[in-house]
């Protein structure tokens, strides 16, 4: 008798960056001269104190279960960093340490949808987003941004219905546009935030990671009294180059902590031992992470400079994490709009062994995202590579 799985089963599909980057790495495990510019990951080492930390706890032993909600030491250090960094008191009680960001945000929405409840999420959103609402049987409602920038406004939320949601998404600086938000920005949604009564999971992963004068503002700072509604994402993946050791944090109320603790307790138990002993010496680490993001700063006007020179290619110049979202449609054929960007794509990795990832996932056709998350030479030989396939691009 075949074997007969879950609804689940069909709902959720492989995540496109994730799978695209394991197509790009089988071409270069042949030997082909790929440049991959799919997934979201810093080309940087941990930083030294980092690893020689790990390297201590391996020695030390006493790498069993940890609480499930993180090494008390360690949400400790979390509260105290993220209490200077934000303004407000928090404690570590209101701290949790998972697999991840996508175990926080998956944790989050676990605990606080029901089986139908609408989540407002700004498009363009992370493919991870969708696939976890629909993996919890609750709808997304899309919020188109009105301006050009790829941020929204109250209006645009008003005029999605969003006033309805159970939870909203904020995403800043955002994956996969670049995009920003300023302080004013962020207080005219908190004051439209006011007059619902929906959570605010504030994915904020990039934090360190902007290039404007004013700098990554957190949602908490501008509207504490929002806090018990509020549950910041973050973590140590992007701006420490830890993708690989999952450490993600998670900031909210005692009670919603609580509940996330008991879910995770029953799923992956406690983040990995050694990783999180390592990331106790992390937020000691600020001089690397400053560099890196000069470093990403400099490879962001590398390729925008280059990519500005491409007939038919528009996009704006992104203030934060390591993206470039551009728009496609004046290469794409406009009898066939539909499917452009992935035409697109497959050409750009087929006549010119560059991979990048199509923008509908993310909810914007025509469009194509590139990870500036390599080196500038590496970075001038992409632009050099997508200027020679569009030129030869039939649409």
């Amino acid at each position: 008798m075949e074997m007969r799985l879950g609804w689940l089963a069909d709902v959720i599909d492989d995540s496109p960056t994730l799978k695209l980057d394991g197509q790009a790495k089988q071409l270069l495990a042949r030997g082909e001269p790929v440049i991959n510019l799919t997934v979201g990951e810093p080309d940087f080492d941990t930083p030294l104190r980092i690893r020689e930390a790990a390297h201590r706890a391996l020695d030390e032993g006493g790498n069993g279960y940890t609480a499930s909600a993180g090494l008390p030491a360690l949400r400790r250090k979390v509260a105290d960093y993220y209490a200077a960094r934000l303004g407000v008191a928090i404690s570590p009680g209101e701290v949790i340490v998972s697999n991840g960001a996508k175990q926080i945000l998956y944790n989050a929405l676990s605990i606080l949808l029901n089986q139908g409840d609408e989540v407002a999420v700004p498009v363009p959103y992370w493919v991870t987003y969708p696939a976890q609402i629909a993996a919890l049987r609750a709808r997304m409602i899309p919020v188109v941004p009105s301006r050009p920038g790829w941020k929204i406004t109250p209006e645009d939320l008003e005029r999605a219905g969003a006033g309805r949601a159970k939870a909203l998404i904020l995403n800043t600086p955002s994956n996969p546009s670049g995009a920003v938000y300023t302080r004013a920005e962020l207080e005219a949604l908190a004051e439209y935030c006011r007059k619902t009564s929906f959570f605010i999971l504030t994915d904020e992963i990039y934090e360190d990671l902007v290039y404007t004068d004013e700098g990554h503002i957190p949602l908490m700072t501008v509207a504490p009294d929002l806090r018990h509604r509020i549950v910041t994402v973050t973590g140590l993946s992007k701006s420490y180059a830890m993708t690989g050791w999952r450490i993600g944090f998670g900031i909210a109320d005692e009670k919603a902590i609580g509940a996330m603790t008991r879910l995770q307790s029953h799923s992956t138990s406690n983040v990995n031992t050694i990783a999180q002993k390592a990331s106790l010496v992390a937020f000691d680490c600020r001089d690397e992470v400053e560099a890196m993001a000069a470093a990403f700063r400099s490879r962001r006007d590398a390729l925008v400079a280059d990519m500005a020179t491409i007939p038919g290619l528009r996009f704006l110049v992104p203030d934060g994490a390591f993206y470039l979202l551009a728009d496609v449609s004046g290469l794409v054929d406009p009898e066939r709009p539909v499917g452009g960007c992935w035409r697109l794509a497959e050409h750009l990795l087929q006549s010119e062994m560059l991979a990048v990832v199509p923008g509908e996932p993310f909810g914007v056709p025509n469009h194509l995202r590139l990870s500036y998350a390599a080196g500038e030479p590496t970075l001038r030989e992409a632009a050099a590579r997508f200027r020679r396939a569009a030129a030869t691009f039939g649409g």
